[in-house]
């Protein structure tokens, strides 16, 4: 008897000093059958609270689904001899109204006279978690900086590519303040070359006496 009672000794001061939850439920009702104290480190729900609930009411709607296709996942494989642990990533609700990350491990086990059961092990990662959405903002921020830096530089691209030309003497002035007359600032700027002559409009301005001549 003594023996007995050093062994629940210690079982209780292991399981109550667990930094992880671990956990058995049903995989047909999906309800907690046994759970460490350490759960309400975790939630804030004690042992007492979260034993006969379903793990549908622990997790956040889109969190339930997945963890109902893994516990699929498992009782499939096992049906085919293969016994395989799974990991995943849920947001459980927390008994404050917040809601919290946490690592789920999960494997279903044999029970040598009843049904299979699921175990499982919870863990906090809430910390980690939030640096990660902290560090994925501040890229989508920095990704974001960097489209309109880009797009800014293309604004200026093409505002170079205005020239300020004079509206009297079509003079171009440059990035030095210079004003050069529009033929030189060409020749200085690119590789064409004028060939002088005249249009028809201002040939009939300029050299009305040639207007009649063949």
């Amino acid at each position: 008897m003594r023996q007995i009672k050093e062994l629940e000794r210690t079982h209780r001061l292991i399981t109550e000093n667990l930094v992880d939850a671990v956990w058995l439920i049903d995989p047909v009702s999906l309800k907690f059958e046994y759970i460490t104290p350490s759960i309400s480190r975790i939630s804030g729900f004690g042992a007492d609270e979260t034993i006969g609930t379903s793990i549908l009411e622990r997790l956040t709607p889109g969190s339930a689904r997945r963890a109902v296709a893994m516990i699929a996942d498992i009782k499939a494989a096992d049906q085919d001899g293969t016994q395989t642990s799974h990991s995943m990533e849920l947001e459980l609700n927390k008994k404050n109204g917040e809601t919290c990350w946490a690592e789920v491990r999960v494997k279903q086990v044999e029970e040598p006279d009843g049904p299979p059961k699921i175990v499982g092990v919870t863990r906090d990662i809430s910390n980690r978690k939030n640096a990660e959405l902290e560090l994925e903002n501040q890229n989508q921020e920095l990704a974001k900086a960097l489209a309109e830096k880009e797009e800014l530089l293309k604004e200026i691209k093409e505002l170079r590519k205005l020239l300020p030309i004079c509206s009297g003497c079509r003079r171009i002035r440059d990035e030095d303040n210079q004003w050069w007359p529009l033929d030189e600032y060409v020749r200085a700027h690119t590789d064409t070359n004028f060939t002088h002559t005249i249009c028809p409009p201002c040939k009939d301005i300029y050299y009305p006496d040639l207007k009649n001549q063949t």
